[in-house]
C-alpha cells in the first residue's frame, strides 16, 4: 500500500513468527513494525502511533494482557488482535472483554491472519466514518445555532437540528424554572405525541427529574414497555433524554422512536448529550446577550436624559429621531441588526452635546463664528464617550458622522457620498426632518410641506437622495411620522 495507510505493530517473542506475519501483511499496511516482547512494544507505542497491534499473549517481561492494559490508557485508539496457543484461550477471551478486537489460535493460517486484519481495518474505518458523521452533525448544529440571536428562534433551530440528526418520531423540549426566555414551557413536535397523550404526560412528568439530576438517559424498549404496561398508550421503542442547564432554571430534551424504527444506541446517546450541552451554552449566551442589551438600553437612556437636562428645547428629539430612523430602516427592509443599530444611533446621535456649554446649547438665535466651531465639536465628544463603551462600538461611526453632507462640505471629516457610513446618511435625513418640524430656541417648527420641500432641495447636496426619496415616500403613508 503506497502513501498514507494503516500502520501495524507485530509483537511476538518468536522471530520466525514475526518474519512470516510481517511478510504476509506488508501489502495491507503503510508500515509494519515489529517488537520481540510487550516491553519493546510499549516503547514503540510511546514513540509513534499505530492503527493495529497484533500481539502474542504469552511473552517474557510483559504479556499481551499487560500490553492491552497499557494501550487502554496510553493508546486507546489503537486496535489489538491477540495470538494465543490452545492453553490460553480463557486469557484470550479476557483480552477481548478488555477491548481486543479479535484473537487467533496458534498455529494459524496466513489467510486467517490476513482476514482478521482486513476485518479489523474495515470495522475501524466504519467507526471513523461514524465519528466523522457525528462531527459533521455537531458542526452543522454549531453553525445553525450561532446564526440565531433571539431565544425563540434558537429553540426552534435546535429542535430542527435534533430532528435532522436523530430522525425521531417525536421530540419534546422542556423548560423549568423562573427564566424561560424561550417563551414556552414545553414543546412537543411530531404526530406521535398527539396520537399518544399518555406518553406525552409520562415524559413531561419525568422531565423535571432528568433536568435536576443532570444525567443523560437511554430509554430502552423493555423499560418503556414496563412503564406503559398498564396504559393503552403505544410505547415508543426507544428514547434519548438529556438535560439542558442554564444559570437560571433548567430543562431537558427528549427524542423518541416508535415501533418500526431502529432503536437508539449508546453512540446515539453520546452525540445527543453533546447536542444538548452545546445548545445549553448557546441558550445561556442568548440570555446573557438579552441581559446585556437591557443594560445597554439603560445606559443609552441615561446618557440621553443627561443631554436633555442641558438642552430644554430638544427634549424628546432623540426619541423621535430614533423612532423615525427605525421606521425608515424597516421601510428599506434592512436586516434586524441594522434596524437595532438605527434605533440606538438615533437615540445617541446628539450625546456629544453633553460637553457643549449651556449658553451655546440654549442660545435663542443662530450661533456666531466663535460659537459654531464649539458646537461642531459634539461628534468628537460623542466619539470619546462612546469609545469607552465596548458594546456600543458599532454605533460610534453613525453618531460621529451624522453631520456629514452628501456633497462633502459637512463635518467632522468632510466625507462625501457613499464614503459616509450608510446608517449615518439615514440618521442625517430623519434628524434634519425632526429638527425642521419641531420648535427650537430660535424658530418655530415648520409645516410638513415646507420640510418636504427643504428635503427635496437638499437631496444630493446635504442628504443622500436615496434616503430622502424613501423618507418622503414613507411620509405619504398614514401615521408615518
Amino acid at each position: 500500500m503506497q502513501g498514507l495507510g494503516p500502520r501495524i505493530l507485530l509483537v511476538d517473542d518468536e522471530p520466525g513468527v514475526l518474519e512470516v506475519c510481517a511478510e504476509s501483511l506488508a501489502d495491507l499496511a503503510q508500515t509494519v513494525s515489529t517488537a520481540r516482547d510487550g516491553l519493546q512494544a510499549m516503547e514503540h507505542l510511546r514513540e509513534g502511533s499505530f492503527d493495529l497491534v497484533v500481539s502474542d499473549l504469552r511473552m517474557p517481561g510483559a504479556s499481551g494482557v499487560d500490553l492491552l492494559r497499557t494501550m487502554n490508557s496510553s493508546a486507546p485508539d489503537t486496535d489489538l488482535i491477540v495470538l494465543t496457543g490452545y492453553g490460553t484461550i480463557e486469557s484470550a477471551v479476557e483480552c477481548v472483554r478488555l477491548g481486543a478486537v479479535n484473537y487467533l489460535l496458534k498455529p494459524f493460517k496466513v489467510e486467517d491472519l490476513r482476514a482478521a486484519v482486513i476485518k479489523a481495518f474495515t470495522e475501524r474505518s466504519l467507526r471513523v466514518r461514524a465519528g466523522a458523521g457525528g462531527l459533521s452533525r455537531m458542526l452543522a448544529l454549531s453553525a445553525a445555532l450561532s446564526a440565531r440571536q433571539e431565544a425563540r428562534a434558537l429553540v426552534k433551530e435546535f429542535l430542527a437540528q435534533v430532528s435532522q440528526a436523530f430522525a425521531p418520531d417525536g421530540i419534546a423540549f422542556f423548560s423549568h424554572g423562573s427564566d424561560r426566555s424561550d417563551g414556552q414551557r414545553h414543546i412537543f413536535l411530531g404526530p406521535y405525541f398527539r396520537e399518544n397523550p399518555g406518553v406525552r404526560t409520562w415524559f413531561e412528568s419525568l422531565s423535571a427529574g432528568l433536568a435536576r439530576k443532570g444525567r443523560p438517559m437511554l430509554f430502552e424498549e423493555q423499560l418503556l414497555r414496563d412503564a406503559f404496561a398498564a396504559q393503552e398508550a403505544r410505547p415508543p421503542i426507544s428514547a434519548l433524554g438529556a438535560p439542558l442547564t442554564f444559570s437560571e432554571g433548567s430543562g431537558a430534551v427528549v427524542a423518541l422512536r416508535a415501533a418500526g424504527s431502529a432503536p437508539y444506541g449508546v453512540e446515539d446517546l453520546k452525540l445527543f448529550t453533546l447536542f444538548a450541552s452545546h445548545a445549553s451554552v448557546c441558550f445561556e449566551s442568548t440570555r446573557a446577550c438579552t441581559r446585556l442589551k437591557a443594560v445597554n438600553e439603560e445606559i443609552v437612556f441615561s446618557l440621553v436624559h443627561a443631554v436633555e437636562a442641558k438642552d430644554t428645547y430638544t427634549r424628546g428629539h432623540s426619541e423621535r429621531v430614533s423612532r423615525y430612523a427605525v421606521k425608515l430602516a424597516r421601510h428599506l427592509k434592512l436586516p434586524t441588526r441594522e434596524v437595532d443599530l438605527a434605533r440606538t444611533a438615533g437615540m445617541l446621535h446628539d450625546i456629544g452635546k453633553i460637553g457643549v456649554p449651556d449658553n451655546i446649547l440654549n442660545k435663542a438665535g443662530p450661533l456666531d463664528e466663535s460659537e459654531l466651531p464649539v458646537m461642531r465639536q459634539h461628534p468628537a465628544i460623542a466619539r470619546t464617550i462612546l469609545g469607552k463603551v465596548e458594546s456600543l462600538g458599532s454605533v460610534l461611526p453613525v453618531v460621529y458622522h451624522h453631520h456629514e453632507r452628501f456633497d462633502g462640505t459637512g463635518y467632522p471629516d468632510g466625507l462625501a457620498g457613499e464614503s459616509i457610513p450608510f446608517l449615518a446618511r439615514l440618521v442625517s435625513v430623519v434628524d434634519g426632518f425632526e429638527a425642521m418640524t419641531s420648535d427650537r430656541a430660535y424658530h418655530r417648527g415648520r409645516a410638513l410641506e415646507t420640510a418636504r420641500d427643504i428635503l427635496r432641495q437638499g437631496a444630493g447636496s446635504q442628504w443622500d437622495p436615496v434616503f430622502v426619496h424613501s423618507w418622503l415616500e414613507l411620509l405619504d403613508k398614514p401615521s408615518a411620522a
